[in-house]
């Protein structure tokens, strides 16, 4: 699947979850740039040679990027 569809359906899945009240956007595109940002472009920027990755700091750079846009988006309640 090329870039730009995975784009599309993570945007979609955001704004999904923002009509549910778990994430706060009102520009699901712009909040999806930034899921990307936080994780699968910092992943390749930290280890851009994909034949040398060490996995372990493959996963901690996507969790802590996954935490990071959660404490960005996520909803106070």
């Amino acid at each position: 699947m090329e870039t730009a569809a995975v784009e599309r359906v993570i945007a979609q899945r955001i704004a999904h979850f923002g009509e549910l009240g778990l994430l706060d956007t009102d520009d699901p595109r712009r909040t999806t740039d930034h899921f990307f940002a936080l994780t699968v472009l910092l992943a390749f920027n930290e280890q851009p040679n994909p034949l040398a990755v060490d996995h372990g700091r493959l996963r901690a750079t996507m969790v802590d990027g996954a935490r990071a846009f959660v404490r960005a988006y996520g909803t106070r309640r």
